[in-house]
């Protein structure tokens, strides 16, 4: 039988802590750092191997949980489970200044003894990287120099236009071209778009260039033409 213990640990999911429904942390994990994902190409007549860089693999995180209340752990565990499986974002307060972005859930069967009593192991899969949760916009009128202190990030980039301008980052030019209002840029989705009250409009058409990405330290910032200002969240994030 699972044995119980008061535990100051635990894991939120969408920013809700899991004890708030009765579902309790087992014990401190270890966090696994994400695997290359490498070819590595022999030539003949070549020296060593061609290395072909694919990036980072997901990486998995069980975790051990428990419920001990004077309720049924059959019931808390059935709502629990909804909870896990709807879940986007995961965070735990022994390393509260980052997340992780879920792809998705496997819940182990439960040991469930007694009434009151039972635990079982949920199984992560998760975005390769941990994201800086004190990350916030930042408007820029001006040249500006951002500095990344962990991997390379893809930023979101919202730019203030009327009419036709340049994006500069680190001097590699970013078009954006025949826009009244704002353009949304985001690398992560590789997507440009318009957002007017939730109306989501394609915009790729007006943009010319590569899907920025912010290398680990100084990064410049500056833009000319029709553009009075970029909002832009630079979604720091480690490996």
């Amino acid at each position: 039988m699972v044995e119980i213990r008061q535990s100051s640990i635990a894991t939120f999911l969408d920013n809700v802590d899991t004890r708030e429904f009765n579902i309790y942390q087992r014990e401190r994990v270890v966090i696994p750092t994400p695997e290359e994902d490498n070819e590595h190409i022999e030539i003949k007549g070549r020296h060593g191997s061609l290395t072909k860089k694919n990036g980072f693999k997901d990486i998995e995180l069980p975790i051990d949980f428990y419920f001990y209340e004077k309720a049924s752990f059959k019931v808390t565990f059935r709502h629990a489970k909804v909870k896990f499986f709807n879940a986007k974002t995961l965070m735990l307060n022994d390393d509260d200044s980052v997340f992780y972005k879920i792809k998705s859930v496997v819940i182990d069967n439960a040991l469930n003894d007694v009434l009151e009593v039972g635990e079982f192991t949920v199984n992560f899969r998760l975005d390769p990287f941990q994201y800086e949760l004190s990350d916030s916009a930042k408007t820029i009128t001006a040249q500006r120099t951002l500095s990344n202190p962990g991997y390379e990030s893809e930023p979101i980039i919202t730019a203030h236009v009327a009419g036709t301008g340049k994006i500069y980052i680190n001097n590699v030019p970013i078009t954006i071209q025949n826009i009244n209002g704002t353009i949304i840029i985001d690398s992560e989705l590789m997507n440009a778009y318009g957002n007017n009250n939730g109306i989501i409009t394609n915009l790729n058409n007006h943009m010319i260039g590569d899907f920025p990405v912010f290398k680990h330290g100084s990064n410049v910032i500056y833009f000319d033409g029709a553009i009075s200002k970029l909002e832009v969240n630079p979604r720091w994030r480690w490996v």
